[in-house]
């Protein structure tokens, strides 16, 4: 067969075999392990595949298509398909709550998210029929398909990445019914259970039932993705966390890291497939992701969906004659993918700001000047999709104006600055203490900076002014990190849109190491291959060099930081490990899941959300008064929970229980003090703990840790 044969072969079934073997491996192997590696006494996890296909092929499959549509091929348009679909999730959920459309999986389709997939996909169909403009036909811009060896390559970093992070999660996350026990995670849980009640997943207002039926803006795309999982709330949520720290985020770094080693000619791209496979398989060695994974879901989310959409970024602004209307297609996917991570959560619009704008600048300074200069119709647009952008960017800003000053004025107490600067080196957690494994991930830093000393010495080229564009914006998020460690002062408040804390802003510097590292040992394959000898070894170089940065990395730290993540898990969900206090006992946990036989159908619980009472509702679906650990917004429940201690003493306490129709108290006599292993502090309200036990009649209970009793009761004082 012909060299122009074979390229033109490789070229038709690359796309096609990256679709058909990377998916099934890093998804067998993932439901594979789930049924062997649950414990506890809990749900296990044989239950766990059902659910992981439906968030995987949920997630991956309306955006894939939608890439495909608009012409986007291979292992960028797999990556990069969850923000995309998460995109259309987030306009989706936005407008059916005021077309008066459940948000539930059978309106999913004939809802407004089956408008949009529809649409835009048949938007992308129509944009490919329009012709080029001379000199820009051909095949899509962007890199070449992977070569059979790269193809391999990638499918076992992605299967090493899914691994190695997701058995350490499955076995420390215990029984798949285990709830997470940290004060975000309370709320999102009870936040899923709503919106599957009320079938509003809007982030204008989807929360009201948490807020005494007030609307205020929430981002919502976690709980609306969990909320169409199969299963119960629990369950769900536990599968989202393993399918996204395992699957979605070393994918979604495959797409990025294959869009920047793609900026390069075809003699650089031999080597591609083995370096696109060390970064991505690198991309498990991390812990900053999974941390987050541990509580703040809705911004982990989008922190998944980031190198996503960083890979569409990084297409649409590339260097190049390319053309305005793929230039402009590529642009399309872009906002697709910004949509998706702005909408997960808002701090995404930030992220995108760091990361993507030298990204922006770079790639897009040359042909927007030269728009300029030609003057005419190319004016014109620029000019009105300026303005356009600057009032929904206004509008937007506006419309959530509240949420932003909460997070520009919340206060947090400076942090260690030392601490910072080794978390910066090995990706070590910034929250609660872990162990240390030292020297943790400073491999990837290594490899980082020989990519931004090479870039920085005055080489040219595509592959240096990438990684200076890369060193541009990891150097930016490493000075806001540092700002938010900092002592208080003016400049601090630059790490406000983060609510000032370190574990959220890591992650955009581990991205940009990520990126760099894989640069930077592409540098080194270039420096070592003149000392390789005869002409026919220089292919082996890159897979010599993957196989061993993989092996000196894993020893180092120590089988990536295998330890680690299994301490991170089992910090909010093992009760003798949990960091900052204990809300429910494996005793306690059943006490609840009996509680609707126990308490019947048209049950109302108070009690101090602390305890483990904010968890009937999330776990058993039995009504509570404070389903989370935050201060009620409104002031009659605020006054309740300070006051009720004096039931059958204050009339008003009395009134205001039976006009709510609360029949039910809960309590636990666990001592507060907020150790690891010990019970959880109250945020508000330590008073609901001291109720008259002469006006209550015991319905059932169970042991809850160090000689203490969880009870239920019945209230008799108001009778």
């Amino acid at each position: 067969m012909s060299g122009s044969r074979r390229a033109h072969r490789a070229a038709r079934i690359g796309p096609t075999a990256i679709r058909v073997v990377v998916l099934p491996l890093v998804g067998i192997a993932l439901l594979a392990l789930m049924p062997l590696l649950g414990g506890g006494a809990g749900a296990s996890w044989a239950a766990a595949p059902p659910i992981a296909v439906a968030a995987l092929g949920g997630l991956i499959i309306p955006g894939w298509s939608i890439s495909q549509a608009w012409g986007l091929r291979g292992v960028t348009a797999l990556g990069a398909a969850p923000a995309i679909t998460a995109g259309i999730l987030a306009v989706g959920s936005t407008l059916a709550q005021p077309l008066g459309i459940p948000w539930d999986r059978a309106h999913l389709l004939i809802g407004p998210v089956g408008w949009l997939w529809a649409a835009c996909a048949a938007a992308g169909l129509l944009a490919r029929r329009a012709p080029l403009a001379p000199g820009t036909a051909g095949p899509p811009f962007g890199p070449a398909p992977l070569d059979a060896q790269g193809r391999a390559a990638l499918c076992a970093g992605l299967g090493l990445a899914a691994l190695m992070t997701a058995v350490p999660v499955i076995r420390s996350t215990g029984a798949l019914d285990s709830p997470m026990q940290a004060s975000d995670s309370i709320y999102h849980l009870s936040a899923t259970a709503f919106v599957r009640l009320t079938g509003d997943a809007s982030p204008f207002g989807g929360t009201w039932p948490l807020y005494d039926g007030q609307r205020i803006y929430y981002p919502m795309l976690w709980h609306a993705i969990a909320a169409l999982l199969p299963g119960g709330v629990i369950e769900g949520s536990n599968t989202l966390v393993v399918v996204l720290s395992s699957a979605i985020w070393p994918l979604s770094m495959a797409a990025l890291l294959r869009e920047t080693l793609g900026r390069t000619g075809p003699e650089e791209d031999r080597g591609a497939g083995a370096l696109l496979g060390l970064g991505t398989a690198l991309s498990g060695s991390v812990v900053s992701v999974l941390l987050l994974l541990t509580s703040v879901w809705p911004y982990a989310l989008s922190l998944c969906l980031l190198p996503g959409c960083l890979a569409l970024v990084t297409r649409a602004c590339g260097s190049g004659a390319v053309g305005g209307r793929r230039r402009a297609r590529a642009l399309v996917l872009a906002g697709l993918g910004a949509v998706g991570v702005v909408g997960a959560h808002g701090a995404g619009a930030f992220n995108l700001a760091v990361l993507a704008g030298p990204l922006a600048v770079g790639g897009l300074w040359g042909p927007v000047t030269a728009a300029w200069r030609r003057g005419g119709r190319g004016r014109n647009i620029l000019i009105g999709a300026v303005a356009a952008s600057g009032v929904l960017v206004v509008g937007a800003g506006w419309r959530v104006r509240s949420s932003l000053t909460d997070v520009f004025s919340y206060q947090r107490p400076p942090s260690n600055l030392a601490e910072t600067v080794y978390a910066l080196a090995a990706d070590h957690p910034l929250l609660a203490r872990f162990s240390p494994y030292i020297p943790g991930n400073a491999l990837v830093l290594a490899l980082a900076l020989i990519a931004v000393v090479g870039a920085w010495r005055g080489v040219r080229g595509s592959e240096a002014r990438q990684a200076r564009l890369w060193s541009i914006g990891t150097g930016a998020a490493a000075l806001i990190l540092l700002l938010a460690a900092g002592p208080q002062w003016p400049l601090r408040v630059l790490a406000g849109p983060w609510y000032t804390q370190r574990a959220r802003i890591i992650v955009l510097v581990t991205i940009g190491l990520l990126v760099l590292a894989t640069l930077g040992a592409r540098g080194l394959v270039r420096a070592w291959r003149p000392l390789t000898g005869w002409r026919g070894r220089l292919a082996s170089v890159p897979q010599r060099m993957a196989l061993a940065v993989l092996a000196i990395s894993l020893v180092l730290a120590p089988a990536w930081r295998w330890g680690l993540k299994a301490e991170i898990m089992e910090a909010v969900h093992d009760p003798e490990r949990i960091s900052y206090g204990t809300m429910l006992s494996d005793a306690e946990l059943a006490m609840i899941r009996r509680a609707p036989q126990e308490l019947g159908g048209d049950a109302l619980v108070i009690g101090n959300p602390s305890n483990g009472s904010a968890y009937l509702w999330s776990v058993a679906g039995v009504r509570t008064v404070y389903p989370t650990r935050l201060l009620p917004i409104s002031p009659e429940l605020e006054w309740l929970g300070e006051h009720l201690d004096q039931l059958g003493s204050d009339p008003e306490v009395c009134r205001i229980l039976n006009e709510r129709g609360v029949t039910h108290y809960y309590s636990d006599d666990a001592h507060p003090d907020g150790a690891t292993g010990g019970g959880r502090q109250p945020l508000w309200g330590w008073r609901m703990d001291q109720v008259p036990h002469e006006y209550l009649e015991e319905v059932d209970s169970a042991p809850s840790g160090a000689g203490s009793t969880a009870t239920l009761w019945r209230i008799t004082a108001c009778g």
